[in-house]
């Protein structure tokens, strides 16, 4: 038995008809764009919504827009440079992994994975994510800026 997965014009569509009351103000004009397109801007509207279904749904559209590689909105907030402090640090993720998750009643993102620190493996670690640098080398999260290394691939 093979289960169909939804196209990304059923994403959009459903998305419209399920979640009207958050997307009341999009124009036809933003759904002219393709398909990609389209995913992210409805995407990351449903995820800021505050909305737990729709969170859910924009999740759903922004995997399929990335093919299952989601990355944080291309908005300056989430992607400058590495601090000055950042080069002391032998800190590196590898490999690691950028996840939008629900908590506490609201959607944030969050990085992970295998955390090594002066060659030594401290396993599995997972940190609010703050800021990617423009060739995601480096990430900021709550703590320090952390060096990164190999990207996990996910299939989806």
């Amino acid at each position: 038995m093979t289960i169909a997965r939804p196209t990304s014009c059923g994403l959009i569509a459903s998305a419209l008809r399920d979640h009207g009351e958050v997307l009341h103000d999009i124009r036809v004009d933003d759904l002219a764009d393709e398909e990609d397109v389209v995913l992210r801007r409805i995407g990351h509207r449903l995820v800021r919504s505050g909305d737990r279904a729709a969170f859910e749904a924009g999740r759903r559209m922004l995997e399929r827009a990335a093919n299952g590689r989601i990355h944080p909105p291309p908005h300056r907030r989430w992607w400058t440079g590495p601090g000055k402090r950042a080069a002391d640090l032998e800190a590196v993720l590898h490999p690691y992994s950028i996840e939008l998750v629900w908590k506490a009643e609201k959607p944030r993102w969050e990085i992970g994975g295998r955390l090594w620190l002066h060659d030594v493996d401290h396993d599995w670690r997972w940190y609010p994510l703050l800021h990617v640098d423009g060739s995601a080398e480096w990430a900021r999260t709550s703590i320090c800026w952390i060096k990164l290394g190999r990207r996990m691939q996910h299939a989806v």
